[in-house]
């Protein structure tokens, strides 16, 4: 078949063929027709784009030729038309484009070869799409491997997650006070698990199968109403009072544990009858006159500073120090930055299965939640990740989800003023002055930022880069 009769077969006017020609135009891969000697009778649009092939090369020249010029590393139609059989191989065009090429042989009623028709599938979103997918697999897999390594200490459902050494600290000293019936006073920000610690002590005692952990949050229940909330009242005791009297919380907690959350909250007019309470474990109902013993291990919590409230009168010196036998303070989650990845994970499963969701974090989101101080602590880290887990609409929380405030602390650490920079009249070299400011920017932030893997994160370069640079400026 000559050239010319070859050119015409697609050049047909009938509504068939137009609708075949504008198909192959419009389509996403790219197409070509090469004749038995490797010409290019037809491509489209696409095969242009991805190969960075001009129409002169193509139209002037086989793919033989191509590939002999260095337009071409190589070619599936060459290969069909050199075998006779459909050929399919990777390539990746000087674009940079990745493509996936099938070049299928079309012969006529005798067996001869009339044309080569190649399909070439742009190879490069999906590739990004596989990276991402292996990167969301490796980040899953880390988060098991992780949580084999946490400290994870769980009775009952109680848990308390963590991998700080100052956290495994407390966690100790919950197991030493656990075996004594002696107050504990919790302390710490807001949000850092006072409750779970307390709830964790009351499950690790024998108390766990004697009698409940009974929580009262004393600044939450109206000062009129906590006394009769704390040790009941009698029938008829007051305006409003149920006819069968009422019993208080200290009853209920009988041979279990009671939880004082924000004790500091509580007025100083019943922290004289809690005083009275821990010195005789006997409590009398409101409108009663007979004293009621009782059996429970009280811990209280705060997040005030109880000693500047003594100074200022606020709360009562002998009640304190009745309290504050044993002590814990847990440290805010910014100065334990090691637990901030396990609780996510905890958490990511925690509200995967109560939402019956598959959700997992995305590399690019997991880093700035790394980074970011937490001022709401645990609380703040466990409200945001069932936000997230909620308001995506994808199953890999990706980093635009995350809000804004957070994403900003990706670069706290390069926070140098403009007087750290050496003047730029200086004799020294363009080279001696990156150097001379990279040095100081390492130095504030291995000052700042412990350990040295949370320095690399904050700046953005890897544990051994930084340990390179470190050595080499001598910090």
């Amino acid at each position: 078949m000559e050239r010319s009769d070859q050119i015409k077969l697609f050049q047909g006017t009938n509504d068939s063929e137009l609708l075949i020609r504008k198909l192959i135009g419009s389509s996403y891969d790219g197409i070509t027709i090469t004749d038995p000697d490797g010409r290019t009778i037809w491509y489209n649009e696409s095969f242009l784009r991805m190969s960075g092939l001009l129409p002169a090369q193509l139209d002037h020249y086989t793919v033989h030729e191509l590939i002999e010029n260095g337009g071409l590393e190589n070619s599936a139609s060459a290969e069909s038309i050199a075998r006779r059989e459909t050929v399919t191989m990777a390539v990746t065009y000087p674009t940079g484009i990745e493509a996936l090429i099938s070049a299928t042989p079309v012969f006529d009623n005798d067996g001869q070869l009339i044309y080569t028709i190649g399909n070439v599938r742009d190879l490069t979103e999906l590739n990004k799409l596989k990276q991402q997918l292996d990167e969301t697999f490796a980040l899953t897999k880390g988060y098991r491997k992780t949580l084999q390594e946490v400290q994870l200490k769980s009775v009952d459902g109680n848990q308390i997650i963590y991998r700080s050494s100052s956290m495994e600290k407390i966690v100790s000293l919950a197991h030493k006070f656990s075996v004594v019936d002696t107050p504990i006073l919790i302390t710490g920000e807001s949000g850092v698990g006072k409750d779970v610690l307390a709830n964790y002590i009351h499950f690790i005692s024998d108390r766990k199968d004697k009698g409940p952990v009974v929580k009262i949050n004393c600044g939450a229940i109206p000062e009129h109403l906590l006394e009769s909330e704390l040790f009941g009242y009698e029938a008829g005791s007051f305006t409003g009072a149920g006819r069968q009297g009422k019993v208080g919380l200290f009853e209920v907690a009988h041979n279990g544990t009671i939880f004082l959350d924000e004790v500091g909250e509580m007025p100083l007019s019943l922290q004289v009858k809690l005083l009275g309470v821990l010195q005789d474990m006997k409590i009398q109902r409101v409108g009663g006159t007979k004293q009621i013993p009782i059996d429970v291990r009280i811990i209280a919590a705060t997040n005030a500073n109880l000693e500047k409230m003594i100074k200022e009168k606020q709360f009562r010196e002998d009640l304190y120090f009745r309290l504050n036998v044993l002590s814990i303070n847990i440290p805010p989650l910014r100065e334990r930055p090691e637990d901030v990845f396990v609780l996510l994970v905890h958490f990511l499963d925690l509200f995967n299965e109560k939402h019956n969701m598959k959700r997992s974090f995305s590399p690019s989101a997991i880093d700035p939640l790394l980074s970011y101080h937490w001022p709401g602590n645990i609380r703040e880290l466990k409200n945001l990740v069932e936000r997230l887990m909620i308001i995506s609409d994808e199953d890999i929380i990706d980093h635009t989800l995350v809000p804004t405030k957070m994403r900003n602390t990706e670069t706290e650490g390069l926070d140098i003023q403009e007087d750290d920079f050496t003047p730029i009249t200086t004799e020294k070299t363009l080279k001696d002055l990156i150097n001379d400011y990279e040095k100081r920017v390492l130095a504030h932030n291995l000052e700042k930022y412990r350990p040295m893997k949370r320095c690399a994160d904050i700046l953005g370069i890897d544990l051994t880069t930084l340990a390179r640079k470190k050595k080499r400026y001598k910090l």
